[in-house]
């Protein structure tokens, strides 16, 4: 972030005329919170509590900081009184918080450096006795390719031989025969509604492709990634992750879907097995074909809807889920607002909920059983059930995240976040305040 430019009032000005010339007539207060990053920016506004679309001319004082903040961005919060008088809060992205474009925008407080969420931190268990496809053919996708692709220049034995080496892992047969017969293009197979319709082989050395795969490109922001569940695989082929270093990227579907060989299958499946990577589905794969020729010379499954969440998550509400839903073996329970208040002292002692979610708008007792949770590792509140934990020494020692509800005061937002990250020894944030006392 550039802060010597930022903390200059005058830069700030544009912004606030254009919040006060939105507001209706009478207006005592403006709030705005938004995010600005190199080429992004946006956010939402109050007018005495009242929420309004910003217009053309907020979003025109916005975009020219994006020249001044560096790739981690910064979220702000600007208050303009019917005085005339106004501030603006900003935080630089350095410290460890995610910024969200909902109402809470400190979104995410990361407690643990670099750390994932659970479904992203498991890794593929090997199991004996698991094969290749006996109908794997090398010679057959060689046939097909060549004959696809006439004249297609093939991959180098020695960018085939990097590739296995950062892998850690022999490629299929098959798979070899793909790229040594065409390195990359697009495999368009002949309209047959018993064959598969083609795919756009991925280059080796595409590390766009293949960093699509890795956890945090795929689970985005921690609280999404935290409510992600990967059911088993009824068949066994597909082991439950949410991502896996065993996937390697061959091809696309021509709609940004990733079609991956998975050398580390489920206990029924087979080495080299075709899985299929859907690009809004931001956990787990779905089992297509035994092998790359079976894709290739044969009609494979059809990708099935994801599993059911299986019990994995519960959602706890008025439409009738409870505390006494939540089995054992679920892993996410999120707690909207109901009625009644919501009891939490069913799940006292639950060996596996690693995330809980309740509502800012949610009524809840018996919060402090969240210290008898052994896995939790993501808590997301409003900020008066994280100010009710930290007040009673009652926040749960083995978080890895926290997640801020709601809509809270700033300020109150700010000294709550600051207060975990003490917790935990880190560093609090980085918030520059520039007043413009005379703001018109």
């Amino acid at each position: 972030m550039n802060n010597t430019a930022l903390r200059q009032p005058e830069l700030w000005r544009p912004l606030v005329s254009a919040l006060r010339g939105g507001a209706p007539a009478g207006t005592r207060q403006i709030e705005f919170r938004g995010t600005v990053h190199p080429g992004s920016y946006g956010g939402s506004i109050l007018d005495d509590g009242e929420s309004r679309h910003g217009g053309r001319s907020v979003m025109d004082a916005l975009e020219p900081l994006t020249a001044l903040v560096d790739g981690r961005g910064v979220a702000l919060r600007a208050l303009v009184t019917a005085a005339g008088d106004a501030e603006v809060d900003i935080v630089a992205g350095a410290c460890p918080v995610s910024f969200g474009m909902g109402s809470a925008i400190l979104e995410t407080v990361l407690l643990v450096d670099r750390a994932d969420p659970e479904p992203y931190r498991r890794a593929p268990v090997r199991h004996d006795g698991v094969t290749t496809s006996p109908n794997a053919d090398p010679e057959a996708v060689r046939a097909l390719v060549q004959r696809l692709l006439p004249g297609a220049p093939a991959a180098s034995p020695a960018a085939l031989a990097a590739a296995e080496s950062s892998l850690g892992a022999a490629l299929p047969a098959d798979v070899r025969a793909l790229y040594l017969s065409a390195g990359a293009g697009d495999l368009v197979l002949p309209a047959d509604p018993d064959l598969f319709y083609g795919m756009s082989i991925i280059a080796l050395d595409d590390a766009a492709a293949r960093e699509y795969l890795e956890p945090r490109s795929r689970y985005g922001s921690w609280s999404d990634g935290a409510i992600e569940v990967v059911a088993p695989d009824p068949a066994e082929r597909v082991q439950p992750l949410a991502a896996s270093p065993a996937w390697f990227a061959v091809g696309d579907d021509f709609g940004g879907n990733l079609l991956v060989v998975d050398l580390e299958p489920g206990p029924r499946g087979h080495v080299g097995q075709v899985l299929y990577v859907d690009h809004e589905i931001p956990a787990g794969a779905r089992w297509l074909a035994p092998s790359l020729t079976e894709l290739l010379t044969g009609r494979p499954s059809e990708p099935a809807d994801p599993s059911s969440e299986d019990g994995l998550l519960v959602r706890v509400g008025p439409r009738g889920r409870t505390v006494a839903d939540v089995r054992p073996g679920a892993e996410v329970v999120v707690v909207s607002a109901a009625p009644e208040p919501t009891d939490l002292s069913g799940l006292a002692g639950h060996e596996t909920m690693r995330t809980l979610v309740v509502s800012h708008s949610a009524t809840v007792t018996n919060l402090d059983v969240v210290t008898t949770l052994p896995s939790l590792e993501y808590l997301e509140l409003g900020t008066t059930s994280w100010r009710q934990l930290l007040r009673a020494d009652r926040v749960p020692p083995t978080l890895l995240a926290a997640g801020m509800q709601g809509r809270a005061d700033w300020d109150t937002t700010v000294e709550v976040v600051d207060a975990l990250l003490a917790l935990w020894g880190r560093p609090r944030l980085d918030v520059t305040r520039v007043r413009l006392p005379s703001a018109g």
